[in-house]
């Protein structure tokens, strides 16, 4: 209203919910109110049947969990007022079972810039954080591909839990929500955000809240009363209002494009430093291959102190060339860098590595076939292949499963292992070979 004279010749609503606090709020607009649905949760839903496509373009494995981060605009939102949630949620889930997706407003990108925002989330992103640009959907399709959220009072929260998917809100700025909304029931029905507990458990506890909770069911039923139609709905108001005729077409909700390529960062040639947890168990069966569960946490994103509640017994792994003392000199596994010719005398340059890195207990250099040539301090040298199952298998990945195999066995074990990132994924067998007796780190092991 502007001096008393209703301005806009329509105001499109998606639920009745909105039409009776418009009535509230408004009474003379109510005559040209109309309820015509959401647009953005009908394809939504229509993108649903989609998720495996969505989930490859996001380079996502079958065994892996999506968590996304939604955050509006402003002080109140998750970056204004909770920005350290996207440290903990790399720092604490581990690295290969879960992948972190920043779901970033345009008000926010286009405020501070493109280039001050990555600055900011720079140690994010090469610790794995996606983080796709304001423009495109590619949020929507994350939403379709997502296993749970955590969010503050921005729509993509309501859109997220519409969908059904377990959440927590990591900030919720009240004074911005209107009062008996579906978003102010959303803030009052979500779990907040502990620091005091694991960001695994709380997504645990999240998912069980989902399903005993009749409150986020009746929210989600909130964000439209005209499931399927908005779109038809919109056009043909659109065309009476401009007294032209509606195409005769129907028109309904489409799939969401599969997103392009995520822009890749700049990285480092030398891998970051990571702790890992690698528990090895022995089946009953005394033939069987041991079984080894791998868990990786990015080691620079660890909060400084001495607790981390989420890391029980790890190990450090580092790449050759690590620049920082305080991880090189304590890596307990030292992984050469790749070469495209590979190490001339690969014994040679495992005993160097040992030489440089006092506190190494296991030194690896990747060889062409896409295992490693492996020795330990006291000069045993193992060669360790994948037979089977281990696409995502990398040297250091390689390195630390034998490192827990001869923690649990001793030197001198010759065994098949195997391997898995995700208790549910699907294993690598990892076959390991002593080919040299223990001499010492410069020994005469095998070339």
């Amino acid at each position: 209203m502007y001096d008393g004279e209703l301005i806009p010749s329509a105001v499109v609503l998606s639920h009745e919910e909105q039409l009776a606090r418009l009535r509230t709020g408004c009474p003379e607009a109510v005559p040209v109110a109309h309820v015509v649905g959401d647009p953005c949760m009908d394809r939504l839903r229509a993108s649903l049947p989609f998720r495996d496509e969505y989930r490859a373009a996001l380079g996502l494995r079958p065994d892996q969990r999506l968590l996304l981060l939604s955050t509006t605009w402003s002080r109140a939102s998750l970056l204004g007022a909770a920005g350290d949630l996207v440290r903990r949620a790399l720092a604490e889930l581990p690295h290969d079972t879960y992948r972190v997706l920043a779901a970033v407003h345009p008000n926010a990108w286009y405020a501070h810039g493109g280039w001050q925002l990555r600055s900011w989330l720079r140690p994010h992103l090469d610790a794995g954080l996606l983080l796709p640009p304001p423009a495109g959907d590619t949020w929507q399709a994350a939403l379709c591909a997502a296993d749970a959220f955590i969010g503050d009072h921005g729509s993509v929260s309501l859109y997220a839990a519409g969908l059904g998917l377990p959440g927590l809100l990591g900030a919720f700025g009240e004074e911005a929500v209107a009062a008996d909304s579906p978003m102010a029931r959303l803030g009052a029905a979500l779990p907040r955000v502990s620091a005091s507990v694991p960001l695994a458990v709380q997504l645990e506890r999240a998912e069980r809240h989902l399903a005993a909770d009749p409150r986020l069911a009746a929210i989600a039923a909130q964000i439209t009363s005209r499931p399927g139609q908005a779109l038809s709905r919109l056009r043909r108001l659109c065309y009476r209002t401009l007294d032209l005729a509606e195409p005769a077409a129907p028109l309904a909700p489409r799939p969401l494009d599969v997103p392009l390529d995520l822009p890749r960062p700049r990285h480092s040639p030398v891998d970051a430093p990571l702790f890992v947890e690698a528990g090895a168990t022995v089946p009953d069966q005394v033939s069987g291959p041991t079984h080894v569960l791998i868990r990786r946490y990015p080691a620079l994103l660890q909060a400084d102190t001495a607790h981390h509640p989420h890391l029980t017994d790890a190990h450090l792994a580092v790449t050759e060339g690590e620049s920082e003392a305080r991880w090189a000199r304590a890596a307990d596994v030292v992984t050469a860098r790749h070469r495209a010719a590979g190490p001339a005398r690969p014994a040679a340059l495992l005993a160097e590595l040992l030489s440089r890195h006092p506190g190494c207990t296991l030194a690896a250099a990747p060889e062409p076939s896409g295992g490693c040539l492996v020795r330990t301090r006291n000069g045993a040298t193992y060669r360790a292949s994948w037979e089977s199952g281990a696409a995502w298998a990398t040297p250091s990945l390689t390195a630390s499963a034998v490192y827990a195999c001869l923690l649990r066995h001793g030197d001198g074990w010759d065994g098949d292992a195997e391997v898995r990132l995700t208790a549910e994924g699907v294993p690598g067998l990892l076959r390991v070979r002593c080919v040299g007796a223990g001499e010492g780190p410069a020994g005469g092991a095998a070339e």
